[in-house]
């Protein structure tokens, strides 16, 4: 028996293909949302990443940092 077996003979309730699409356009939003606010903070922790060692170093002041961040954003 395979994993997927165990679900062989069960039954599985389903909405009405008109609940399904409604759902399907209300999650949509929410969903480019999501993935919008994940490129965004990946975006954010590679800048961090990036300046944070320069300004703990001195390499670099607070002012130049916020220019290279308003560059990328």
């Amino acid at each position: 028996m395979t994993d997927s077996d165990c679900f062989n003979g069960d039954l599985l309730a389903l909405p009405p293909p008109e609940i399904t699409a409604e759902f399907g356009v209300f999650a949509a939003g929410t969903i480019r949302k999501i993935k919008a606010n994940d490129e965004q903070s990946r975006t954010l922790a590679t800048l961090r990443d990036a300046l944070l060692p320069k300004l703990l170093s001195g390499e670099i002041r607070v002012g130049d940092a916020e220019r290279e961040i308003a560059e990328v954003l």
